[in-house]
């Protein structure tokens, strides 16, 4: 388990529970992603693209946290992690929410047989964690994905945006070992939000 240094002011912390991606894994994606934002920039598509270092599939949104009440979780995040062992999911095809015809998220999807049932269930037990602590569980059926745009304002037309996403959605990208999770917090900076670990807990090796 490894932290990072704690803040000392007072402000709260959005914060949320993720599976990080490898620095190999956004090497394999960066390529991919690079068109599709090639395509949108001509398609004059206007989009908020996250940082690649900051990739992440989130497992739970947890909001405006305290610094004094995240102990809770450094406590039993470990115990979430234990329970599962190492893993490894395969990144395949591109999507749009809420739909590629009216997309304002684009993301990469994780194969449904290739460890997104494990996902499913990890994220199952975080919410059930977090409900304990009185985090409100998520009513949404958990979908594991990379999301590595937002629309900014929906688009005149995207028909372009919408035929790539259509031939691209079966596409196999990477695979990637997933070891851990983290408890992260997202800043807002003027050139996008940065996501950084304040714990991480390595599946099959609780010390709980």
């Amino acid at each position: 388990m490894m932290y990072a240094t704690p803040t000392k002011n007072s402000d709260t912390i959005r914060a949320f529970i993720a599976v990080p991606l490898s620095p190999e894994t956004i090497e394999r994606l960066r390529a991919p992603v690079e068109e599709l934002r090639a395509l949108c920039r001509k398609a004059g598509i206007e989009a908020a693209w996250s940082r690649p270092e900051g990739w992440h599939l989130t497992l739970k949104f947890l909001g405006q946290v305290a610094p004094d009440q995240m102990q809770p979780f450094l406590d039993r995040l470990p115990a979430c992690a234990g329970q599962y062992d190492v893993l490894t999911v395969n990144f395949g095809g591109f999507g749009a929410f809420p739909t590629p015809r009216r997309p304002r998220v684009l993301w990469i999807g994780v194969e449904p047989d290739g460890g997104a049932a494990s996902l499913v269930a990890l994220a199952r037990t975080v919410d059930e964690m977090t409900a304990s602590l009185g985090y409100p569980s998520e009513e949404r059926p958990f979908s594991p994905h990379l999301t590595v745009a937002r629309i900014r304002t929906p688009p005149r037309s995207v028909h372009a945006l919408t035929g790539w996403l259509e031939q691209r959605r079966a596409d196999r990208l990477a695979a990637m070992l997933v070891e851990r999770i983290a408890l992260m917090r997202s800043d807002v900076r003027p050139g996008g939000s940065v996501y950084t670990p304040v714990a991480e807990f390595m599946l099959g090796k609780s010390d709980a």
